[in-house]
This record gives C-alpha cells, structure tokens and sequence, in this order.
C-alpha cells in the first residue's frame, strides 16, 4: 500500500469513525462546598483522606459540617468554598 492509499484509507475511516469532537465550551463556573478538619488548633488544617466529597448545594454542606461536628466532637470542622471562574483572552500569537 503506498501513501496515497494509506491516506486515502485514512480519510475514509474519519468518514466511517470521526473523530471524538473536542471541547469548544469551557468548564461552568460555579461554588462548591467541601469539609476541612484538623484535630486541635495548632495543626493544618485537612480534607479527610477517606472522603473527596463536595456539594453544590451550601444547605445540603452545612448539614454534613453539622454531621461531621457530632460525630467527631474533639476536633475543629470548618466549612470551606471553592469558587470556579472561566476567563477567555486573546492569546497571544508569539
């Protein structure tokens, strides 16, 4: 098969397979709310290893800092917000 015939096999497999389309839309901006706890005050503050869990809706959070509060008493909790933006820019050609 020269390479004329390889192309030609390639384009006609685009045609039959495209091509996954890419993302032309940034990602949404938006809040979410997730726990940081730390066992007494002169440690850092952390997510807890066990859990990546964050929540859009900040009543549904409050609800599991509250949670988090009584079921380890001896610790600090606090509720932390992560706030998404999206900038679009000309970039620069150079």
């Amino acid at each position: 098969m020269d390479r004329n015939q390889r192309r030609a096999r390639a384009i006609g497999m685009r045609k039959t397979n495209p091509l996954p389309h890419l993302r032309t839309t940034p990602a949404s901006p938006g809040t979410v709310y997730f726990i940081e706890s730390r066992p007494h005050p002169h440690a850092p503050w952390e997510r807890a290893s066990s859990s990546t869990a964050t929540w859009e809706e900040k009543p549904e959070a409050l609800r599991r800092l509250t949670a988090r509060r009584e079921t380890q008493p001896s610790w600090e909790h606090r509720l932390m917000e992560r706030i998404t933006t999206v900038t679009e820019q000309p970039a620069a050609e150079k």
